[in-house]
């Protein structure tokens, strides 16, 4: 989906300005900015609970995925949002952008978040080019993008390939996932890939934009489609004022 307020808006985890991001209050709080799309970083814990969850850790180092849901509670010192609930709480206010932490948990929770949402209510992010491709493949509908930029292992082999490949495009991995948008980090939107992602038919999201002149500038900018940001009431402020 691209609401009809182009750029959209994603609020990175809810967004921290009025709650503490990845919690549902930040959630409603993002619904009541005007957010076109919430944020969730998608994980499973030990005992097979999809969660919405940024850290791949809490407590003391302990993985999501190694402790039951619970556990996961008592150790982040909050009530971690569960993904069903989320999207419910969503339902019929706003759109879900599904950032997927763990590969793992790709089909399961899309599956869910198209039960409540649908398809047109519904962006899927991720880094793993398989997953991506996998997607694409099994749920057409759904818009799927990979993630590029901001990760240091990624931008690494990314030099290295280039090396031997000098024309070798940083939207190499879209491409091969056959993903139809891609989330660019903004240092590397800077650089003329939007204009490659147009060029290419691809739509895309640029992420993560607080600084009120970065929010203005990208905002102003017709290359992008989705906007993610921790601010979704400084950003719809400046949408609207724009």
């Amino acid at each position: 989906m691209i609401p009809s307020l182009v750029p959209a808006i994603s609020a990175h985890r809810g967004g921290s300005e009025r709650a503490a991001p990845g919690t549902y209050q930040a959630y409603r709080e993002a619904l009541a900015a005007g957010a076109d799309y919430v944020e969730l970083d998608v994980r499973r814990t030990a005992d097979g609970v999809l969660v919405s969850c940024h850290q791949e850790r809490v407590g003391r180092g302990q993985k999501v995925a190694s402790v039951s849901y619970s556990r996961l509670g008592r150790l982040a010192r909050y009530e971690v949002p569960r993904l069903d609930e989320a999207l419910r709480l969503l339902a019929g206010r706003g759109a879900a952008h599904l950032d997927l932490k763990d590969p793992g948990t790709a089909a399961a929770s899309v599956d869910r978040a198209l039960g409540v949402l649908g398809p047109v209510h519904l962006l899927v992010t991720t880094r793993d080019t398989g997953t991506a491709a996998a997607l694409a493949v099994s749920h057409p509908s759904v818009a799927v993008g990979v993630t590029v930029g901001g990760d240091l292992p990624q931008t690494t082999r990314f030099a290295a390939r280039r090396v031997r490949h000098p024309r070798l495009s940083r939207l190499e991995p879209v491409l091969a996932a056959g993903a139809g948008w891609a989330a660019v980090h903004q240092r590397l939107a800077r650089s003329g890939l939007l204009a490659e992602c147009r060029s290419r038919g691809l739509a895309t999201v640029v992420w993560t934009v607080n600084r009120d002149a970065a929010l203005a500038r990208w905002l102003a900018c017709p290359a992008v489609d989705v906007l993610v940001t921790d601010r979704p009431f400084r950003a719809a402020a400046i949408r609207a004022g724009r």
